[in-house]
């Protein structure tokens, strides 16, 4: 009864439900998107959200064993303050993902500013006050972060690889991938004090050394902007989560710093929330100065995404390849290409450069008579 409490509480807070809204319009907005440049969604399903549901619930379980191990507390008053700073990002920023950021800024509002939101003296029972727990355990949930999002960014980055259509680039269009996913994970912490036993006495309270710790599962935000023009997008994504790792055991190694000098809290906050921004300066500054763009191309077309469940999946292809013949016949446009699929309607042999320049064959049979529904998605065809 104590455990549905628990979990009740956390499904009737207003950012949990403002999230899955949020990710359910991004991911409309994608299929809409997706159906007027490609005349049919890449991925017709809402996978951020399923992500969402799915990877969300499963990194918060792991989180949450974590944290009941090492036993995370978090002062009441940073959690409230957390909690209205992401209502505030999604309702005012809603194209905008500062997970991090949220987190460094609810601890510094708490640390300057907690003393003097809490000056009555019986509020320091109630879990409001700062020095309710130490301060190593910021610097514990900011590890969390790096682990939780790079393990994210291991399994699903570049896994879903939606393109999108840009401006031209030297009379040419590009595409790019761009990466718009959000996670709200579950995570189960402990909250120093009585805050919630004085009002519901039947709360789930934790006894840890002579001490009493609420239970109470709070909604942390995951989620990156990232766009990639020049790259293959999972390479982009596995590099990058390695050095959230590294991240992580920087902050391991400042949390244990804290427990000497714990007043060195806000500058390690700081530190690590620059690091954070150059990891993700330095991907991008990368990726700028590849000499490879998802471009049109004069000798071939180029292909921007496979369609899952359909007879492109066996085919060996890769987003950026170049198809130069389809059934021995040169492809110019999207046009050509379903004219050659046309040549025989039931088998699909292709001619292909990858992005290294190397030529290969692929060939697999098609739906008769529906050479549209291949799964290959190309640049459409410019009208006039």
């Amino acid at each position: 009864m104590r455990t549905l409490l628990v979990v009740g509480s956390y499904l009737l807070q207003p950012l949990v439900w403002l999230a899955i809204l949020r990710v359910w319009l991004t991911s409309r907005a994608r299929i809409k998107r997706e159906r007027h440049d490609f005349s049919s969604a890449v991925y017709s399903d809402h996978y951020e959200l399923r992500h969402m549901l799915t990877q969300g619930l499963v990194l918060g379980v792991g989180l949450s064993v974590v944290n009941l191990v090492v036993g995370l507390s978090l002062p009441l008053l940073w959690i409230l303050v957390y909690e209205a700073l992401v209502t505030l990002t999604l309702v005012v920023l809603p194209t905008t993902v500062l997970p991090l950021t949220l987190i460094v800024v609810s601890t510094l509002l708490t640390y300057y500013g907690g003393d003097l939101l809490t000056t009555r003296p019986e509020l320091g029972t109630t879990g409001l006050s700062w020095g309710a727990v130490p301060a190593a355990s910021f610097l514990w949930l900011v590890t969390l972060f790096f682990l939780a999002t790079g393990h994210w960014l291991a399994h699903y980055g570049g896994r879903f690889t939606s393109p999108r259509i840009y401006a031209k680039q030297r009379g040419k269009r590009i595409a790019g991938y761009p990466w718009r996913e959000l996670l709200v994970v579950p995570m189960v912490t402990l909250v120093p004090g009585d805050w919630f036993t004085s009002r519901w006495a039947f709360w789930p309270v934790l006894t840890i050394h002579g001490h009493a710790f609420a239970v109470l599962i709070l909604p942390l935000l995951l989620g990156l902007r990232f766009t990639i023009f020049r790259q293959a997008p999972r390479v982009v994504y596995q590099r990058l989560a390695r050095k959230l790792l590294w991240l992580a055991l920087v902050a391991v190694v400042l949390t244990g710093w804290l427990f000497w000098r714990p007043q060195d809290l806000p500058f390690a906050l700081v530190i690590l929330l620059v690091c954070y921004g150059a990891c993700l300066w330095q991907a991008k500054r990368y990726d700028a100065h590849q000499p490879f763009w998802y471009s049109q191309v004069d000798d071939g077309v180029r292909v921007l995404a496979i369609r899952p469940g359909t007879p492109a999946v066996k085919l060996d292809l890769a987003p950026g390849d170049i198809i130069l013949e389809c059934n021995h016949q040169a492809v110019r446009s999207e046009t050509t290409f379903y004219e050659a699929l046309l040549a025989n309607p039931t088998y699909c042999h292709l001619r292909v450069r990858n992005m290294a320049g190397e030529l290969k064959v692929t060939e697999t049979a098609i739906y008769s008579g529906a050479p549209h529904e291949i799964g290959i998605v190309l640049f459409r065809d410019q009208e006039g």
